[in-house]
């Protein structure tokens, strides 16, 4: 049977040319490319049915079918196993899963990112930031005597923005190769950068800790990335960037919910004064609040951090710094002058 040619432009930009018959359709074509049926054919703006059969010299593009990608990769990418979130509970008669609501203290404009402090030590902690030891103190199964970061913001947010990074992101980089190009390391980059980690088996040693006095301006999703695709190019993108996984985020957690045993906690709109815990690896974001708020937010993050970026992390005033295994980066991250990193165990020149 006579052959003719048409052209589909790839999503990734190249042209390419395939011969078929005149009885080939749309989705005998599809059979022919190695990505399958993810994708759509779009001819003159519309899309093309998959029983239409083509014309000679065609010249068709290639659109991917994001739900379709994401159903063959929620998978591959997400795991399913162990814990990605978990709420506080305790003894107390407002539920019957037992929610304890923190008090906060008065707000006093405080601003703090990433400060170390010996957990379990308050006078690791400058008396101006004592109105939070007993959120601190419900950071359950954090080990005493380990610096952990604290991290503090009380501001006013403006209506339609967010006190907070907005948009769906990980805690943790991925791997050092996800840094900007100053902060990596030569070598190694494609290992695991930690920014918290993750165990919780029945208790948490590591995973990070945070809760805020509004409603709905954080939005959790009960699922986290696989170890082994942390460092998987194209995953993780930069600075822990994952909005472009929203589809298997959102597939993932559906997913999940017929695991669980609570129905209503695949995706979670954080609620006023409730303590949190998430992993490095757990997608969350920051979301823009209706009017405007004055917002308190907490936070502690574990032991389990690779490094601390001096000019975004506050210095303790009394001396406590990362430990020796933690590597201290300086300079600004989001930008490409100026700046050096420092080995191990350095005490950082500002905060």
């Amino acid at each position: 049977m006579a052959t003719f040619p048409i052209y589909i432009r790839h999503f990734d930009g190249s042209q390419r040319a395939f011969d078929i018959t005149l009885t080939d359709t749309v989705k005998d074509v599809k059979e022919m490319m190695e990505e399958g049926d993810m994708f759509d054919l779009i001819y003159a703006g519309a899309e093309l049915d998959d029983k239409q059969t083509l014309e000679p010299n065609m010249e068709l593009e290639m659109v991917v079918d994001r739900q379709k990608l994401a159903e063959s990769r929620a998978d591959e990418i997400f795991d399913y196993e162990g814990s990605s979130f978990w709420e506080y509970g305790g003894a107390t008669t407002e539920s019957e899963r037992g929610y304890v609501e923190m008090e906060f203290p008065p707000p006093t404009d405080i601003n703090i990112n990433m400060m170390p402090f010996v957990f379990g030590d308050k006078n690791s902690i400058p008396s101006e930031y004592h109105g939070y030891l007993p959120l601190i103190e419900n950071c359950w199964n954090l080990r005493p005597g380990k610096i952990c970061y604290l991290t503090i913001q009380e501001s006013l947010v403006k209506k339609d923005t967010s006190q907070r990074r907005a948009g769906l992101h990980i805690e943790t980089p991925g791997s050092f190769e996800n840094l900007h190009p100053k902060h990596r390391l030569g070598g190694g980059e494609n290992r695991r950068v930690d920014w918290g980690g993750d165990v919780m088996e029945y208790s948490c040693d590591g995973g990070i800790y945070m809760s805020s006095t509004v409603s709905d301006s954080c939005r959790v999703f009960n699922c986290r990335i696989r170890e082994d695709k942390l460092t998987e190019p194209g995953i993780v993108r930069s600075h822990g960037d994952v909005s472009h996984l929203e589809p298997e985020i959102k597939l993932a957690c559906e997913r999940r919910k017929k695991l669980s045993a609570y129905a209503d906690n695949h995706v979670i709109n954080m609620k006023p004064k409730r303590l949190y815990w998430i992993t490095d690896r757990t997608p969350h974001e920051s979301l823009p609040l209706a009017e405007d708020t004055y917002r308190q937010y907490f936070r502690v993050v574990s032991p389990s951090i690779s490094v601390w970026f001096a000019d975004h992390s506050t210095a303790n005033p009394l001396g406590i710094v990362p430990p020796s295994d933690v590597i201290i980066l300086e300079g600004n991250k989001f930008e490409s002058d100026g700046s050096h990193h420092s080995e191990p165990g350095v005490t950082p020149s500002r905060g």
